[in-house]
């Protein structure tokens, strides 16, 4: 079941879901709470070739959207991560979506990455797949509003620990981490 307004508002007064680092309740909406691009903004470098099942690290410009100006060119795909961190109860599933607006200048903010994963054991920004399908040159900015995220009741609690993978960048944007081998979590 996803959760209204007025669930979302008693989740985050009761402490089941926790919205950092500064949060206004005008920022929920009728089924969620809207979302603010983060500072940075990770752009691979160009000529990389990836393998799937090879560990590597890839090699990416990062860019500080609060001291650099960024504009996102049609065709290109940039990584980004939300200014909002969330916390939540272990029954609270986190879902990230984009909004009509952005959407509309054929801005993409996930690509199929929606659930965010791991968010009743630490804060978590979500990770932003942002791609420009569209014909518009768009000035990204720091703390636009970006996307949503809708939260889901689980019918029972979550009691399967977080695999590792990204919990170092919990609050910040975190590029593909190709080094992590699914299961041997430390």
């Amino acid at each position: 079941m996803f959760l209204s307004h007025q669930s979302i508002e008693n989740s985050i007064n009761n402490g089941q879901i926790k919205i950092g680092p500064e949060f206004d309740k005008k920022n929920i909406r009728p089924a969620g709470v809207r979302l603010h691009l983060g500072k940075i903004l990770l752009i691979s470098e160009p000529g990389q070739i990836v393998d799937l099942t090879e560990a590597q690290e890839l090699r990416y410009k990062e860019v500080n959207i609060v001291s650099e100006e960024f504009y996102l060119e049609p065709g290109q795909f940039v990584l980004g991560s939300t200014f909002e961190t969330f916390q939540t109860a272990p029954n609270i599933l986190t879902i990230l979506d984009g909004r009509s607006t952005v959407a509309r200048l054929g801005i993409t903010t996930h690509i199929t990455a929606s659930i965010i994963d791991g968010t009743f054991e630490v804060p978590h920004a979500a990770t932003l797949e942002i791609k420009n399908v569209g014909n518009f040159k768009v000035r990204l900015k720091f703390k636009d509003p970006i996307a949503m995220m809708l939260f889901a009741e689980l019918k029972d609690p979550v009691t399967q620990r977080l695999q590792s993978q990204y919990l170092n960048g919990a609050d910040k944007v975190a590029p593909p981490n190709l080094n992590f081998k699914t299961g041997q979590d430390q």
